[in-house]
């Protein structure tokens, strides 16, 4: 019985998922991944084609800058949080992040979207498509 237990909390306690932080972003890691996200950081100063090409296929990316990646989005397959519209307290906006994912069910979105996030939590996801 016990072990039926630590399994369950196992998988529990297992991330949800993988996020891209843009390089103006990076001090929101730690603050995702305590809520059981995983984090990748690019090099800094790597250009957004280079990011977009290496990091980003099928991933979620967290920018403030989401107007440079947006034509990449659907040829990549690239999920784009903007932050652009919301609170900058890292711990705070990686709640609403969280939040956000839990929300639209972005996990399972295979094409590429934005979504654009503000401090109401009146969010809007825009699917791009060519």
């Amino acid at each position: 019985m016990q072990d039926d237990i630590l399994k369950t909390l196992e998988v529990l306690a297992m991330p949800r998922g993988t996020v891209v932080v843009d390089e103006n972003l990076a001090n929101l890691a730690p603050f995702l991944e305590k809520k059981g996200i995983r984090v990748r950081l690019p090099p800094k100063g790597m250009s957004d084609e280079k990011i977009a090409e290496d990091y980003l296929p099928n991933r979620i990316f967290i920018t403030n800058n989401s107007k440079d990646f947006v034509d990449m989005a659907s040829e990549y397959d690239i999920g784009i949080i903007a932050t652009e519209n919301v609170v900058k307290d890292p711990e705070h906006l990686a709640k609403i992040i969280s939040n956000a994912i839990k929300s639209y069910s972005l996990w399972g979105i295979r094409h590429g979207y934005v979504l654009i996030l503000k401090s109401d939590n009146k969010h809007s996801l825009k699917p791009l498509v060519d």
